[in-house]
């Protein structure tokens, strides 16, 4: 038979003590019996009134002081708790300080000790997770509003352009026409695979590997460079989705040419990623942290929508981005194909 090992009461405390959680034990009415470290320190931060254990005092009364609709719901909570309506009770709830917003997770539940009910209270920071959810919604607004405008107000223009272009070709034999026509359906493809990106994700895809110097070239060849020139460094094999980076590397090469007069354009491997970087007029570092959001103008010239998809197209691969100066002063797109990476910590 399995020996059954009782945990020592002089290790409780100093486990309770090594919890991030705020954590609290309180009776069957409520009354706070212990708290640990995190539930203290957060007390004496925040102006709790004294002590900051709250030892002694009773929760709901607590709670009862902040009056708003949250602590209402954390006291309907706890009272279907203790009259033994349920066993356990969470909800997510805004705690903003006047220097930062905060968002936490309570969670209370009921437990039972040598015939008597107590419950344990705890409450978790969630704000990094919150502040990611609240920036994905926006995004997916945004995104929305970007297909609308792809689905009437450049759809409609391009199908009479293809339309004027195709009567054209019919009467006139010219190499220029063959090019326009070309362009316009490269740009209908380009919509439908960015409409196809918003609406369906990668869902149901699975990602498959590709060569850099592929990608790149592919990528160059569906670009109006003129005298522009491609270097590229060291190459690698990325697992990925090979329509979608494309669509990366069109974009950030457009960007390049057309708003920041880029003479060459450099492609690369990092340790944590890739780079694609530019000698060209370069992007202000006080607006670095806003040229990916739609609709922002970059460089000189430039509606902000291609980088705004860039950004899109990365994150649909588990991926991020960030823009930095390259050494010649131009712009530098520096892409993390590891997501463990911290954005300052760049393989170079």
């Amino acid at each position: 038979m399995k020996k059954q090992m009782q945990i020592p009461g002089n290790l409780l405390g100093p486990a309770l003590d090594s919890l991030t959680l705020n954590v609290a034990i309180l009776d069957s009415d409520a009354t706070i019996l212990a708290s640990n470290r995190a539930w203290q320190e957060f007390g004496r931060a925040n102006d709790i009134r004294p002590p900051a254990d709250t030892v002694g005092d009773n929760y709901i009364d607590i709670c009862a002081e902040a009056n708003d609709e949250y602590a209402r719901t954390a006291i309907a909570g706890l009272r279907e708790i203790l009259d033994g309506e349920r066993e356990s009770f969470s909800f997510e709830y805004p705690c903003h300080s006047p220097e930062s917003k905060r968002w936490f997770l309570m969670h209370a539940s009921r437990f039972e000790s040598r015939g008597n009910d107590y419950l344990v209270v705890a409450h978790e920071n969630i704000t990094q997770r919150k502040v990611a959810e609240l920036k994905s919604n926006q995004r997916t607004e945004e995104l929305q509003e970007f297909a609308k405008l792809l689905s009437h107000d450049l759809r409609n223009p391009l199908a009479v352009a293809q339309g004027s272009a195709k009567m054209l070709a019919m009467d006139t034999d010219d190499d220029y026409l063959d090019d326009i026509l070309s362009s316009l359906l490269r740009m209908e493809a380009i919509i439908d695979g960015a409409l196809t990106l918003m609406q369906y994700g990668t869902e149901g895809r699975d990602k498959e590997p590709v060569r850099l110097s592929n990608l790149t070239e592919s990528a160059w060849s569906n670009v109006e460079t003129e005298a522009v020139k491609l270097a590229r460094t060291d190459d690698r094999i990325l697992d990925g989705y090979p329509d979608l980076l494309a669509h990366v590397f069109e974009n950030l090469f457009r960007n390049a040419i057309e708003h920041g007069e880029a003479e060459t354009i450099t492609v690369g491997a990092t340790k944590n990623g890739l780079f694609v970087e530019d000698d060209g007029s370069g992007i202000p570092a006080e607006i670095r942290d806003k040229v990916f959001e739609m609709g922002h103008t970059t460089q000189k010239n430039g509606t902000g929508f291609g980088l705004a998809i860039v950004e899109s197209l990365i994150d649909s691969h588990g991926w991020s981005i960030a823009v930095a100066g390259s050494e010649t002063g131009g712009a530098r797109f520096e892409i993390r194909t590891n997501p463990a990476v911290p954005k300052d910590r760049f393989g170079r």
